[in-house]
């Protein structure tokens, strides 16, 4: 017995002494990959800078390298550049795949089935796929991994619906699109409650996040708690709290502030002269050079039959040219007030209301308060129904 323990006390002291704690070594087994294919580690806020990198060899790989904490990675591999070098009757099509996972310092274990079960890169990405690969030896990933099975299902689910959307316009796609969402991010806040792994939990919080507008003082307040017994002093935590203090200046009920603009037939008009007490307001930025605010017009124009008497709609163009203002409207032929920003109003709602593109709409409700923000027709539609 004496023997025994003396053993298994010196395994562990083995295993502790070489696991490293100052940096990570990532081994990888990916079947079907062809000798060299390029294998390119870093972080998924700066993929542009390779943490670690090397060539698969005989269905393997290693990765060296060092995070200070652990840190959410992307892993892609490119056989682009081994398949160039092979003999043209050889050669097969190039594989570009890309993986998501927590790495932290220490022994790294990454398995595939084959190299064709991974997610593909960009429009190509199956998230249904994220279920054939697994890290092993990172505590950040065991959690992340819960979520991530967890939520395949929806999340595959809502970007079908919002591709759908995006290629036939149907706006039922996008309710139920939206409404998946709602569920999903309530999904993602439970999860954040019952895990206290700091990283994990500051990653999916990003997922929280939303434009401006489209939130209440209550919502930050709940974000702000789940990070409160938080005493770590670490750059991700701080730019989170940064982005909570910054967000509150976009929060549902701000007043709309006054603005010169011109009128079709060159006269001056404010903002706010336009908005009636007993009517909420859609005030819809575009202007002529931009394609999907005019792509946004036909479904505006339906909005405007169905609500147009309870709601006031208006145009306000960010054209610098007035001429082409006039040749847009000529052929558009909207049948709600347009307007021409001046400039100073064009700059003053980029400061105030962090509109930053085009097309936004903006929705005020009777006392002059904006209560949602937003670039998508479909958006503001279900918001139009709320109302």
């Amino acid at each position: 017995m004496k023997y025994l323990l003396s053993l298994l006390f010196l395994g562990s002291m083995a295993a502790c002494i070489e696991k490293p704690t100052d940096h990570f070594v990532l081994r990888g087994t990916v079947p079907g990959a062809i000798d060299s294919t390029e294998v390119t580690l870093a972080s998924y806020k700066e993929y542009h800078k390779k943490i670690a990198s090397g060539y698969v060899i005989n269905g393997r790989f290693e990765l060296q390298g060092k995070v200070n904490a652990p840190v959410y990675c992307r892993l892609s591999m490119s056989d682009q550049h081994a398949n160039t070098n092979k003999e043209s009757k050889d050669k097969s099509p190039n594989k570009y795949v890309e993986i998501g996972f927590f790495v932290e310092n220490g022994n790294l274990t990454f398995q595939t089935p084959h190299i064709d079960s991974l997610p593909q890169s960009f429009w190509l990405y199956d998230i249904r796929k994220e279920k054939n690969y697994t890290l092993k030896g990172s505590v950040a990933q065991d959690i992340f991994y819960q979520y991530q099975q967890q939520t395949i299902s929806p999340r595959h689910e809502i970007e079908s619906l919002t591709k759908a959307y995006m290629e036939n316009g149907n706006v039922e796609n996008f309710k139920t699109s939206y409404a998946k969402q709602i569920k999903l991010e309530n999904q993602t806040k439970e999860f954040i409650r019952s895990h206290q792994n700091l990283a994990v939990n500051l990653y999916l919080a990003e997922q929280l996040k939303k434009k401006p507008f489209t939130y209440d003082q209550a919502y930050l307040d709940e974000l702000t708690e789940f990070f409160a017994p938080y005493q770590d002093t670490c750059l991700a935590l701080q730019q989170f709290r940064q982005y909570l203090q910054t967000a509150r200046t976009f929060v549902q009920g701000k007043a709309l502030r006054d603005g010169e603009m011109t009128t079709p037939d060159g006269k001056k008009a404010t903002l706010l002269s336009q908005l009636k007490k007993d009517h909420h307001t859609v005030i819809d930025f575009w202007a002529s050079w931009c394609g999907p605010c005019r792509a946004s017009f036909p479904h505006l124009r339906e909005m405007h039959k169905t609500y147009g008497e309870k709601v006031t709609f208006i145009s306000l163009s960010v054209d610098k040219s007035e001429k082409d203002w006039q040749k847009a409207l000529e052929e558009e032929k909207l049948p709600w007030n347009q307007y021409l920003a001046t400039p100073e109003l064009s700059k003053d709602t980029r400061t105030n209301y962090n509109l930053n593109s085009i097309p936004t709409f903006l929705v005020i409700d009777p006392r002059g308060k904006i209560i949602y923000s937003g670039s998508n027709s479909g958006e503001l539609e279900i918001m139009l129904e709320k109302i």
